[in-house]
């Protein structure tokens, strides 16, 4: 555990945890972010450049992004890019429960392609962290670390007026941290996701999954889950390697086909969506008959869009969906 500092910029008062059991030893509300150790320079250029960004917007004036990157010492450039288009396909017969997949071992993956420390470097958009942070699905970091630590307290803690409190000595309530239902986040990093997108959800996502109780689900050329219990598994730098940057539907068709429950689903993609890349195609109204995980609600993060659902959630029935607007900012 240590506190994120950089050389160049005050960075937000932000400690770097490798390892669960070490949120114990953290002051309660205290800001923090999950990852593996390599993972820490990517963790400090991303904050570097929202400072950067945060101080151009401040400026009031018109600023070139990728400018103001090199002149601060940065290698910038701009990631493979795809244009996906909607696929929709009309209702049909096909017994999709006969259809198997071919579920990929990744314990046979040694080494990184190099496409991550590439594409961190992606400086063609950048997201707005606040959208996440609103959504209180990682802890806040601000400038006053007193600020945070109540704004954390207020976000994950709730008043359960049945408990015994200690101090009063009796049933009078007191401050409990909640315990949500497992949740999922699904993180699409196809070649059509913009690569400065793909690899923030990549990196934030174990932060998200720790604060949030959720299971991780990254697809690609394929499809793979990260359960809770096994999100310090996910090793970015190997991501793109593992994952691949195609897109897919049969193996999410089938992760899909065992029935489980999740409160939350949070979906980052764009229109891509597995039943335009299954071996045969899948309309939606057929995916959401053999989609048997129950969502109770959808929040979608579309790259584009502020009215398209992300494509990966387009086979669940949630009771609310929720679309996240103008959550990242193109540039240049």
């Amino acid at each position: 555990m240590e506190l994120l500092t950089s050389k160049k910029f005050k960075l937000p008062t932000l400690y770097f945890l490798t390892n669960r059991e070490e949120i114990k030893e953290l002051p309660i509300g205290i800001p923090f972010i999950m990852g593996n150790e390599t993972d820490k320079a990517y963790f400090i250029q991303l904050l570097e450049w929202e400072v950067l960004y945060q101080r151009a917007i401040q400026s009031g004036l018109p600023f070139n992004w990728e400018k103001i990157l090199k002149d601060n010492g940065y290698k910038p450039v701009y990631g493979p890019q795809g244009f996906p288009v909607f696929f929709d396909y009309k209702e049909s017969d096909v017994d999709y429960d006969k259809i198997e997949a071919d579920i990929i071992d990744l314990s046979s993956i040694k080494e990184d392609n190099g496409d991550f420390k590439q594409y961190i470097n992606d400086c063609t958009a950048i997201i707005d962290t606040n959208k996440l942070k609103d959504l209180k699905v990682f802890p806040v970091w601000l400038d006053k670390i007193e600020k945070a630590i109540e704004t954390n307290i207020h976000n994950f803690a709730i008043y359960n007026p049945n408990m015994y409190n200690k101090k009063l000595e009796g049933m009078y309530g007191a401050l409990e941290f909640t315990s949500p239902s497992r949740n999922l986040i699904i993180c699409d990093i196809s070649g059509s996701m913009t690569k400065s997108i793909a690899t923030f959800i990549l990196l934030y996502s174990k932060t998200m999954a720790e604060t949030f109780y959720a299971d991780i689900l990254v697809t690609g050329g394929i499809s793979v889950v990260y359960p809770y219990e096994l999100i310090h598994t996910l090793d970015v730098d190997k991501v793109y390697t593992e994952v691949g940057r195609g897109n897919e539907g049969d193996i999410f068709k089938t992760l899909l086909s065992e029935e489980k429950t999740y409160k939350t689903a949070i979906v980052f993609g764009d229109n891509d969506h597995p039943g335009g890349y299954a071996s045969r195609n899948i309309s939606d109204a057929d995916g959401k008959k053999l989609c048997k995980w129950k969502v109770d609600k959808v929040i979608s993060f579309h790259r584009t869009s502020n009215t398209d659902l992300a494509g990966y959630s387009r086979w669940f029935t949630p009771k609310e969906v929720e679309k996240i607007a103008n959550w990242v900012k193109y540039l240049n």
